[in-house]
């Protein structure tokens, strides 16, 4: 058994011979362990020149331009059923070999190697036929006095500066850098015809390498996640079985595919886009603007429309510090997942992983997770790389940690691609001339979807299932060892927007003992949600069970979610609510209290601000809202009980009459609603875990005025529940997670 070399264009003529060709990445392996030096082989390679450089025989075998043969036709071949006809090849070959075995079934074996090269799994064609000089009119050019221009440049005309080239001949060859100006001028060649090669080598095979060690990465996860979800599944076994199937409302998975790869757009509103959807906006429209252009060029114009102020603005609400993150590190994100949607198998390798990821997560994660490894999660993971995984990213998943692995597979598979892409080779080009070539034009911009709401929507209809869905969160809290974000920042904005239609249930923390009431014996229930005010209607401050859900049953964290202050000598209950029922028993109203509700709130039901109607819209504003904290910080009890002493503290602290009966109309609203100098004015609260410097919402907030308010012992059916009950009360017992 022996090798035996030869170049691409001594095909043998016999079918004998040539179905003993081995496949071009096998022959790089048996040549490379045939030549290290510490391997142990007795089949030997009959021709080889030991003057040969190892990397350079490599490097023509990988292309195409040497094949060999395997004389025992033992090793992989190129040819489907060992039948060496045309047709009958494999995919993925080097284009040299592809128009060698084309020229030897035409017959033209003999005539050299020409025609326009075929396109394999990771060589681009060229975008035109290369240009061929014509034929000298004088006599013949001595050999080594030949010269080739070179020029490279992007659809739009401009250059590709810096982009490597080789050229080789069957006595040349030579490589460089192209200059500023695209161009390079080769001399001294020996050839009369050359094969030219702009751009990076693209080995054949190298992206198939990449995609099966990425697919090794996203199959380990995948069997990570199910040993982990099947020790989540032992913990929730008691839990109902129509629980278990989930209770959000997620894809089912269906449409979860498209979702992953990136095909599901959600158009923002123009009017006030928040930091993300600016960076959406302004990605997309630079990519599309110079589509044809250079690198450079698309990275320019996004930063014309995406300047430092917006950058900074993205980063902090992204959780990161922004003298953490380059501008390269926005930009990479949405060209790498450019790069993968735009490669069928990318895509669909990474929409099967999408679709299995969320399979084995709790119904949460699955919609967290609905958005695959679409740009939004890339983006997270090179940031989290960028910085080392330092930085609160207060809304991010938990998931995200888990893939960030994933970021040098993603990049090496991306700047792969891009090769592919980018890399243009030319063949039979005559020297003397001059070669141009135009590079291919970056691939189509995905379109940036949003990720969706209702995917993470709790969806239960009755009390029953509200109790056992916080006794899943509770679960899921411990394993999770921490409180992790259901809803990002903008989510939250656009949330308060949305009204509660779809939220059946609210919830409120309640202190134990205003279950029984004021002076109430234990065990009386006679308390209400709120304190009764003089007309006897109740008005009391609440969310939604949806938003409450990650915090589970634990008093601290709700607490901290709902922006009030917790007694950790205090005990807490917290009282489940059907809106729909206390409607009908209660002629209860619930609101998310912005500003425009609030306002509107006041008009229809509170006596008293008909005439005030002009001081409703001066109040009821952010700037106010700002100005009445600084009003309110400095004042004393006495101030607070008498309005004569009131309205002499605000004379000297400079304010006319008018200002003063402003400031009265907004205390006045702050006693009525409840809405004091933190109200924040746009349906949120602040969440009291992190620092007051940097403001991060915590959850939706709901006002209820109560027009019929009932006792606990009523809601509750005397605390038997049923059919009768439309508030549950739940224990609440507060987890130690540590410093």
């Amino acid at each position: 058994m022996s090798y035996r070399l030869a170049s691409v264009e001594e095909l043998p003529r016999s079918s004998d011979a040539l179905v003993t060709l081995v496949h071009p990445q096998s022959a790089v392996d048996i040549v490379k362990r045939i030549l290290n030096p510490h391997a142990v082989t007795d089949t030997p390679i009959e021709n080889l020149d030991p003057r040969q450089k190892p990397s350079r025989l490599i490097e023509q075998l990988a292309q195409g331009e040497q094949i060999l043969f395997d004389a025992s036709g033992a090793s992989p071949g190129i040819f489907l059923n060992r039948r060496p006809e045309s047709g009958s090849t494999v995919a993925n070959l080097p284009p040299r070999l592809v128009q060698a075995l084309d020229a030897h079934w035409e017959g033209r074996a003999s005539s050299g190697i020409g025609g326009a090269p075929l396109q394999g799994d990771s060589l681009a064609p060229a975008a035109e036929p290369a240009y061929q000089a014509p034929p000298p009119q004088n006599s013949p050019i001595e050999s080594g006095q030949r010269t080739l221009d070179l020029l490279y440049r992007w659809p739009d005309g401009s250059s590709v500066a810096g982009a490597p080239f080789a050229i080789t001949g069957l006595n040349d060859f030579r490589s460089g850098t192209l200059d500023d100006q695209g161009q390079a001028q080769v001399t001294g060649l020996l050839d009369p015809v050359v094969d030219v090669r702009f751009g990076d080598p693209a080995p054949a095979g190298s992206i198939a390498l990449l995609r099966q060690q990425l697919q090794a990465q996203l199959d380990a996860m995948v069997s990570r996640e199910r040993r982990e979800a099947a020790r989540l599944d032992a913990s929730t076994a008691d839990l109902p079985l129509t629980f278990n199937a989930g209770v959000h409302v997620v894809f089912g998975l269906k449409g979860l595919w498209e979702s992953a790869v990136g095909f599901v757009h959600t158009a923002a509103a123009v009017g006030n886009l928040t930091p993300m959807q600016q960076f959406r906006h302004a990605l997309e429209a630079a990519w599309d603007a110079t589509l044809n252009g250079s690198d450079q060029a698309w990275v320019h114009d996004f930063k014309q429309r995406f300047d430092e102020a917006n950058k900074a603005a993205l980063v902090e609400a992204l959780g990161f510090d922004p003298a953490d993150i380059r501008w390269e590190d926005l930009t990479e994100a949405y060209e790498i997942t450019a790069l993968l949607l735009d490669d069928p198998e990318s895509r669909d390798m990474l929409g099967r992983f999408a679709v299995e990821f969320a399979q084995v997560q709790d119904s949460t994660e699955i919609s967290f997770s609905a958005g695959g490894l679409g740009f939004d999660v890339v983006l997270g993971i090179l940031l989290a790389a960028a910085t080392g995984g330092a930085g609160a990213v207060a809304s991010a998943p938990r998931y995200l940690k888990k893939l960030a692995p994933l970021a040098a597979p993603l990049r090496n598979l991306a700047k792969r691609l891009k090769i592919a892409r980018q890399t243009r080779y030319h063949y039979s080009v005559a020297t003397d001339g001059r070669c141009e070539s135009v590079c291919r034009p970056r691939p189509e911009g995905p379109e940036l979807k949003e990720r969706s709401l209702a995917s993470r929507r709790l969806i239960v209809n009755s009390l029953e299932d509200a109790v056992t869905a916080l006794k899943a969160a509770r679960q899921r809290l411990l394993a999770q060892g921490g409180f992790t974000p259901k809803y990002t920042q903008e989510e939250l904005l656009q949330l308060a927007q949305e009204g509660l239609d779809n939220d059946r249930f609210i919830v409120r923390l309640v202190e134990t003992h205003h279950v029984d009431g004021y002076k109430k014996p234990e065990g009386a229930m006679a308390g209400t949600l709120g304190r009764p005010g003089a007309d006897g209607t109740v008005r009391y401050w609440s969310t939604t069970l949806d938003q409450i859900e990650p915090s589970d049953t634990c008093p601290k964290l709700i607490a901290e979610q709902l922006g009030i202050e917790y007694k950790p000598d205090a005990n807490y209950k917290l009282a489940i609510i059907d809106r729909e029922a206390a409607i009908k028993q209660a002629d209860a109203r619930t609101i998310i209290p912005t500003f425009d509700n609030l306002k509107a709130f006041a008009r229809e039901k509170l006596d008293g601000y008909t005439e005030l109607d002009g001081l409703l819209d001066e109040v009821m504003t952010p700037e106010y809202q700002a100005k009445y904290e600084t009003l309110v910080k400095d004042m004393g009890d006495d101030e607070w009980s008498s309005p004569r002493v009131r309205r002499r503290h605000l004379k000297n602290r400079g304010l006319n009459s008018d200002e003063i009966n402003a400031f009265e109309t907004r205390l006045r609203i702050q006693r009525d609603t409840g809405a004091n100098e933190h109200f924040l004015g746009n349906g949120l609260t602040k969440h009291t875990a992190f620092s007051s410097d940097n403001r991060v919402y915590g959850a939706l907030e709901t006002l209820t005025y109560e027009k019929n308010p009932k006792t606990f012992d009523y809601m509750t059916n005397g605390g038997k529940g049923g059919n009768d009950a439309y508030v549950e009360l739940v224990d609440l017992v507060p987890i130690d997670f540590g410093a």
